[in-house]
């Protein structure tokens, strides 16, 4: 079969940009297909946790707008503190500016690039894989969908199980020299207010990126806690330069991540934190892990790609399972720990060191003792009384 890569990537996010750059980096031909052209606007807070830039290959310091050293805290829109940190906690960026970067890497590795390529249909067989668009059909020996929550290669293979969904709404909005100056290092959390969800500020260079997410089922209560919050803040709004929402794929259980010679990796996985709405981290080591068991295939190391499904059930999934666990254990109990937080030394080194990617999800039940044994009964008990709590701010609210 005529190919016009060994590796057809689906989407030129984080997951897509990075599998592009170490399969080229190993010899392994790719064509990443886009349905946007770059640079373009994605929703999303882009606070980089300290653990993505260690398994990241190269420096991605000339996008990075600030250093996030301190989180100012509030509970149910009041009880306000400050806790700081020594160490960066967090860095931000841009979307648009971080993936341009992350796919400028891939090509400049070799890797080619169809912007403003929309793939609309997709099919595999046992010489290789087809994906369709508008203008033509494009063939490789195996695919990468990394074409995010509303993945069509996911849908296409079924790879789109056990998946359920939050919402984030977030505005870029301008604010005074002094205000940008006076918290460019700190992170604004309000949690406990909205039941399952959070709001947040994430400062940027010359503006704050604000937004609130929760489950979906809540969003349309979103806006108004959004408006409560950045009343609470204090903050001047001098323009709101953009406002839109944007769906959240979590994964609720160990499923399938591949389907014969296709793969699914970043939001086209559902790899979402449950507790914080993360992803970014997530779909840099998926779209790793991709190239990795690709290039293990095409070595003959492994007959096919079920190593893949296996890695992320064994290597993510345990850490995105318990991110859920601790936030239905979080939202049954949110003022508690709002409290733990800002009273506990220990408890606010444990935050750190987690953010920081020092500690895992997974080390949390440990910490239980001899107790261990009710983390998951405690949990899933957590879990009926997050629901409850939803269903009577959605009625009441």
């Amino acid at each position: 079969m005529d190919r016009d890569a060994d590796v057809i990537i689906s989407g030129a996010g984080p997951a897509g940009s990075i599998a592009a750059y170490h399969l080229q980096k190993s010899g392994i031909s790719v064509l990443i297909l886009e349905k946007s052209s770059f640079p373009r606007y994605k929703v999303c807070g882009a606070g980089l946790t300290h653990k993505i830039l260690s398994i990241l290959p190269y420096d991605i310091s000339p996008v990075i707008h600030t250093v996030v050293h301190s989180f100012r805290f509030s509970s149910g829109l009041s009880d306000v503190y400050t806790r700081t940190n020594e160490l960066p906690l967090m860095y931000c960026t841009m979307r648009d500016e971080l993936d341009s970067f992350l796919l400028e890497k891939a090509v400049e590795a070799g890797a080619k690039i169809r912007t403003s390529e929309k793939v609309t249909g997709m099919e595999q067989d046992e010489q290789g894989v087809i994906a369709r668009t508008g203008n033509r059909a494009y063939r490789s020996l195996f695919l990468i969908g990394a074409d995010g929550a509303s993945s069509l290669t996911a849908r296409t293979f079924g790879l789109n199980k056990h998946i359920e969904w939050g919402m984030a709404w977030e505005a870029e909005v301008r604010s005074s020299p002094e205000i940008l100056q006076k918290y460019s290092d700190t992170v604004f959390l309000d949690w406990g207010t909205f039941p399952g969800g959070y709001s947040w500020i994430f400062p940027k260079k010359d503006h704050f990126s604000i937004g609130t997410g929760g489950p979906a089922h809540m969003a349309k209560r979103m806006p108004e806690y959004y408006d409560k919050f950045i009343a609470s803040t204090g903050i001047p709004i001098l323009e709101t330069m953009s406002n839109r929402s944007h769906p959240l794929p979590v994964r609720t259980k160990k499923s399938d991540f591949h389907s014969g010679r296709v793969m699914v990796a970043g939001d086209a996985a559902g790899l979402t934190d449950a507790l914080t709405g993360e992803g970014i981290f997530w779909a840099v080591k998926s779209g790793s892990m991709a190239a990795e068991v690709i290039w293990q295939n095409l070595q003959g190391k492994i007959p096919d790609l079920a190593l893949y499904s296996a890695r992320i059930n064994s290597e993510i999934m345990p850490e995105l399972l318990e991110a859920k666990n601790i936030g239905s254990l979080f939202n049954a109990m949110p003022l508690r720990v709002h409290h733990w937080v800002r009273d506990s030394e220990r408890v606010w080194r444990a935050f750190g060191k987690v953010l920081r990617g020092e500690r895992n999800f997974t080390d949390v039940p440990g910490a239980f003792g001899t107790w261990k044994f009710l983390w998951k009964p405690v949990c899933a008990l957590s879990s009926v009384i997050q629901r409850q709590k939803e269903k009577h701010y959605m009625k009441h609210a």
